[in-house]
């Protein structure tokens, strides 16, 4: 079930993004530009070239944006869901579920700064705005703010930590409410992310809701089976 999801989703991304390719960025981009250099004298230019930009704008970003989300979901579920998700498990060696959570951080740090370079061949910000520099100097911070949550959230890893685990094991009451509350606050926040259409930080939010439930699930305690008990005879 979860294979032909996955494929759909595909091919919805790529048709829509073979769709947005029939579109200009601009109804009309000469106009665009003399409307933009007869605000720069104004005060308020800043929020004139956002009115005007979106006024002149096509449905060809929005239609990329989506069809990247569209493809990257379909992705995802390809490579991280099993055919059926009731077969899904956590990985068995806590080495991938660190790798797991360094792409998360990696995704998250790299759709940041895709983002502004992204947006910068959209003519999203005037010509009279600062460079990308300055929030290119945030880059350091933000990496060292995400690496060490990441670092924080390892301590989930600690033993007793069970990898391995079936998502039909979930089990509510040995579940850790504070994976939960990450589960449930970062599934909400990548839903408001494909809501806006961005797709960094779908493809982040995913990755790291992946990396919550593995420790969801990893931190419940082991199940003990009670087994029955063999009878013996003794023989006099």
């Amino acid at each position: 079930m979860t294979r032909y999801i996955g494929i759909a989703m595909l091919i919805i991304g790529v048709g829509l993004l073979v769709y947005s390719s029939t579109f200009d960025p601009f109804t009309d981009k000469n106009g665009f530009y003399e409307k933009m250099e007869s605000v720069m004298g104004e005060e308020s230019r800043s929020q004139k070239f956002h009115e005007i930009r979106d006024s002149y704008l096509t449905p060809k970003f929005d239609l990329e944006d989506y069809g990247l989300i569209c493809v990257i979901l379909g992705l995802y579920t390809l490579v991280l869901l099993p055919k059926k998700w009731q077969h899904f498990k956590t990985p068995k060696n806590k080495a991938v579920i660190i790798l797991i959570g360094a792409l998360a951080v990696l995704l998250t740090i790299g759709g940041y700064v895709g983002d502004l370079f992204l947006e910068m061949t959209r003519d999203r910000y005037p010509p009279w705005a600062d460079s990308l520099v300055i929030p290119l100097m945030a880059v350091p911070m933000l990496f060292l703010i995400f690496s060490g949550w990441f670092a924080i959230n390892l301590i989930g890893l600690k033993n007793p930590f069970n990898t391995s685990v079936s998502i039909m094991e979930l089990d509510i009451k040995s579940i850790n409410y504070w994976y939960l509350a990450l589960v449930i606050l970062t599934i909400i926040l990548t839903l408001i992310m494909i809501y806006e259409g961005d797709f960094w930080l779908t493809a982040a939010g995913v990755m790291w809701v992946y990396f919550y439930i593995i420790l969801l699930l990893g931190q419940q305690k082991k199940k003990i089976k009670n087994h029955p008990k063999i009878k013996t005879t003794r023989f006099h």
